[in-house]
């Protein structure tokens, strides 16, 4: 190892590392070897290169430190002295030598984002007039110039084609969006990612590919419009790329006002800013651009009867899944006795479950339309039909509501999802039922045969001073259902389900005994005795 001078700064220990001649372009200042404080026992060992290698050298970090393999720690085994001879040796071996014969140059583009984000932050002060751009769509083959939305005092604009989604990210950002005003933006599709080789770096650099990529009538536009109603508009351009997006606003925009006790200061924006352009469409934040059945999913219509434990969580799940509209129904204030495993917390306590849980749900996923009734599920069923509706999901576990169901599937066919657990979740199960197929076997019930363990009366609880009865069991049981119910209905709304089954989640014997004495699982489940748990699969009827 080289012999180290040492430098002492902010706790850690800067050793400057001898580097080779570098021919003409391909030089930097310096090199340390950082050592935290601690080392070797505790924090790990790694490089940092001067500032003027940020940005001009693959792989570094906005404080020069070097992404590679480095110091392997103490659970390595090694010797400090041998965790930095690896260190020092995969410096040279896999940057310096690879990065002198021009190998890594092409790895700006595997990371174009992360050098964007370091740039933008350099450039980055209080008082930019845009801080950040959400787009709310996917990228269009065309390019297009549009008003959009500026976000005051939170300086985000919410750019793109999704006006409902527009408005729910609006509602989301809360006290961030208390005021709104209009830009212009220039939207232009291209071929490939940036590097720092190939950013515009002045507004005259962008005005000519802007040139270049809009057609006529819209390049006028955007030069033209930069007044509206009397008032100076920002202008801002997006050049999506097919993994990321680079945002700019232009210099001449309106000033950024700030107050500073009795008096206010005014901050031009005096040359282009480079901006942060995130993807908030739910393509990417539901699925992240690998499941492409989320387009599908964002127009179905969800219809799930009962809002407590088991729904809520479910509820929040396919607002998760990318589902576009899902009605709530339940009836039922949310108690003390609901806060220790339902979605909603104390908060909540004396309000109507599907009213706060809609309200919730649609704050945290601005892509989904959450319509709350806070009236039975037999009550709904009565007075709306089941037009319109492409999936049922009945989480209630009350008979009367499976056979209002049965009435109103014949008149108006779906799919339909029974879901429920039973007690201490030992067992938990969607019954799949296709369009067209019944829930009924003939004129009786099947919910009470397709059950795992024979339950003895005394397993439900009674609640003191009212009739009702409930199971025993903790949210983090109840998890198994959430996944159980989800899944299945998931694999409904995108029709991968053409015959009716029952999907079930079964402790084994282990588990009951734990909670009850003398349970015995149904000759189906018996498969679960020996282990903690299994997933099972059957058909629904013969």
């Amino acid at each position: 190892m080289p012999e180290l001078k040492r430098v002492t700064r902010n706790k850690e220990r800067l050793f400057p590392i001898r580097l080779p001649l570098f021919p003409d372009g391909r030089q930097f200042q310096a090199a340390w070897l950082v050592l935290p404080s601690g080392f070797p026992h505790e924090g790990l060992a790694r490089i940092r290169l001067s500032e003027d290698a940020v940005l001009r050298l693959p792989h570094v970090e906005s404080k020069g430190d070097i992404c590679l393999d480095g110091d392997s720690g103490v659970i390595s085994g090694n010797t400090a002295e041998d965790r930095l001879n690896i260190l020092l040796r995969n410096f040279y071996l896999d940057f310096i030598d690879p990065w002198l014969t021009g190998d890594l140059d092409a790895d700006f583009s595997l990371e174009a984002l992360n050098y964007w984000t370091i740039h933008v932050s350099r450039s980055a002060s209080l008082y930019d007039a845009v801080t950040r751009i959400y787009t709310v769509d996917t990228c269009s083959k065309n390019p297009r110039v549009y008003q959009a939305r500026l976000l005051l005092p939170g300086r985000i604009v919410v750019a793109g084609d999704n006006p409902s989604l527009a408005d729910g990210i609006i509602k989301s950002l809360g006290n961030r969006a208390s005021q709104i005003s209009n830009v212009l933006i220039a939207d232009i599709p291209i071929s490939y990612e940036l590097t720092p080789s190939t950013w515009p770096r002045k507004e005259f650099d962008l005005e000519r590919l802007i040139a270049n990529r809009l057609p006529e009538p819209l390049r006028n536009k955007f030069a033209k419009q930069t007044r509206r109603r009397g008032r100076a508009i920002h202008r801002i351009v997006i050049l999506r790329a097919p993994r990321c997006s680079f945002g700019f606003l232009l210099s001449g925009a309106p000033p950024t006002v700030v107050e500073r006790g009795h008096s206010k200061r005014s901050y031009p924006t005096r040359q282009m800013l480079p901006l942060f352009v995130e993807r908030i469409d739910p393509s990417w934040t539901c699925g992240r651009d690998q499941h492409p059945e989320i387009g599908n999913r964002q127009q179905k219509h969800v219809l799930v009867l009962g809002a407590g434990a088991l729904g809520s969580s479910v509820i929040d799940q396919l607002a998760k899944a990318g589902i576009g509209r899902i009605s709530v129904v339940d009836t039922e204030i949310l108690s003390t006795a609901n806060i220790g495993r339902h979605l909603l917390g104390a908060e909540s306590i004396g309000r109507a479950k599907a009213d706060v849980l809609a309200q919730r749900i649609a704050l945290s996923n601005p892509a989904i339309r959450l319509d709350p009734f806070n009236m039975s599920a037999q009550a709904w069923i009565d007075k709306h039909t089941l037009a319109g509706v492409d999936v049922v999901l009945d989480l209630t576990g009350e008979p009367e509501v499976r056979w209002c169901l049965e009435k109103a599937r014949k008149v108006n066919p779906c799919p339909l999802l029974i879901g429920w657990m039973e007690p201490y979740v030992a067992a938990a199960h969607a019954c799949l039922v296709p369009a067209g197929e019944g829930w009924m076997f003939a004129t009786s019930d099947p919910l009470e045969s397709l059950q795992a363990i024979e339950w003895p009366a005394e397993v439900m609880q009674k609640e003191p001073a009212c009739s009702s009865e409930f199971q025993a069991y903790t949210s983090a049981a109840a998890a198994h259902a959430v996944a159980v119910v989800t899944e299945a209905a998931l694999a409904l709304i995108d029709n991968h389900i053409n015959q009716p089954i029952v999907r079930s989640w079964v402790r084994g014997q282990s588990s009951l005994d734990m909670h009850y004495p003398g349970l015995k699982h149904r000759n189906w489940a018996e498969k679960a005795v020996p282990f903690d748990g299994i997933s099972m699969e059957r058909v629904f009827r013969d």
